[in-house]
């Protein structure tokens, strides 16, 4: 029995590996075939998927229940069924296909409907397999910190409507999770390897829950979850030549106001106020890129720091307008502070940008390292019986 205080990932995975109701708990392997990515809408912060699911169990030959001249098996057929559900789908197409296949746990065979029960069948324990292609809209929170560095995940969550105690997910041994070469057609994005989430493959601290809390059920009953998630990172090139840049070189233009006479303080204000104006616009462009978040990105950083030496800048050429000072040593001064200033914020930017980058290389390849390792594991499984569990 698994408490609520003790529910994170660490907890519920030493449970289903070791626990006592290990033994009469049904595991349900699932496997993903993803066809393609046809939008990530960010603003919306959700992604669009054409997928196919696949779940198999085993199940007593018996259970399943032959209806003659059968030449398919339907969902009818089988007394058990793991009755998954999608924990993040929020809208589906009705055009979708599903469909069974039974097979032979000694050799992988498939076994047609007519010779499950026939007479000179020898299957007492079979495998069922069942595949669903869908196509559907799935909710995702976008973490935009890092905007434009930013790597994400777009999880697929699975879930079934039988409690933990009862059935627990995983990814298949024998079937490997794969994504298309071509599901991402994007300038924007790039595809690569996904992580497989559930309670013995791939997780850590930060992945989502894979045991439900009870508030989520009006039963209070609590679900296992799986995951696919699928890593994408985001081309930058886009935002730092078409923003970035621009935005640097309307910064050093801010200094061209020290170009005019201190005393004509209304062409320095018009000078600065001009440039504060093509910074808020640009601000309005960048938002608009992004949903409406509560915290700053590395990109804000530089463009709030625009605006706030635009700020500086107009304050000091006020102040230096009412104030004696034929040689100028206090515009100097102010040119000299506001323009270290500027310099230190873009070398900041330069050098947060290149450990981002250098950061999300190594995430990257770790995720392909533990992927990789997935499959091979999985391949090697349906011989060794053997399964990759996370370290503790």
């Amino acid at each position: 029995m698994i408490h609520e205080e003790t529910a994170d990932n660490r907890h519920f995975a030493a449970d289903l590996l070791h626990g006592k109701s290990r033994e009469t708990r049904r595991e349900v392997e699932i496997s993903f075939f993803v066809w393609n990515i046809n939008e990530i809408d960010v603003i919306n912060q959700r992604f669009c998927v054409r997928a196919n699911v696949y779940a198999s169990w085993d199940e007593d030959a018996h259970n399943i229940s032959i209806q003659k001249d059968s030449i398919r098996y339907e969902k009818s057929m089988f007394a058990w069924d793991p009755q998954l559900r999608f924990t993040n789908c929020f809208e589906r197409s009705d055009d979708y296909e599903s469909w069974y296949r039974v097979i032979s746990k000694n050799d992988s065979s498939s076994i047609n409907p007519s010779d499950l029960h026939s007479s000179q069948s020898q299957h007492k324990a079979v495998r069922v397999m069942y595949c669903q292609r869908i196509q559907a809209w799935f909710h995702e929170g976008f973490e935009l910190q890092n905007f434009p560095f930013d790597l994400q995940h777009l999880h697929i969550g699975i879930t079934s409507a039988w409690d933990h105690e009862s059935v627990a997910l995983s990814f298949d041994k024998q079937k490997p999770t794969r994504v298309s070469s071509a599901a991402l057609t994007s300038q924007t994005w790039e595809m690569s390897d996904p992580r497989l989430l559930s309670y013995n493959s791939d997780w850590d601290a930060d992945s989502p829950p894979l045991l439900s809390q009870s508030t989520d059920s009006a039963s209070g009953a609590r679900y296992c979850r799986a995951y696919l998630a699928m890593t994408i990172s985001r081309r930058p090139n886009f935002i730092l030549w078409n923003v970035m840049v621009i935005m640097a070189m309307v910064g050093f233009l801010s200094f061209a106001t020290f170009a005019l006479d201190p005393a004509d303080l209304g062409d320095r204000q018009a000078c600065v106020l001009t440039l504060v104006l093509t910074t808020v616009a640009f601000k309005y462009v960048t938002t608009s890129m992004m949903p409406e978040i509560s915290y700053v990105t590395v990109m804000d950083v530089v463009i709030y720091s625009s605006m706030l030496l635009q700020a500086c800048m107009m304050i000091c050429i006020c102040i230096v307008a009412n104030i004696d000072d034929p040689d100028r040593f206090y515009d100097y001064c102010s040119f000299v502070v506001l323009g270290a200033g500027w310099v230190g914020i873009l070398i900041w930017f330069a050098i947060r940008s290149l450990y981002l980058s250098k950061t999300r290389e190594k995430y990257i390849a770790e995720c392909r390292r533990k992927f990789h390792q997935t499959q091979y594991i999985h391949n090697e499984s349906s011989v060794k019986g053997v399964f990759y569990r996370k370290a503790t």
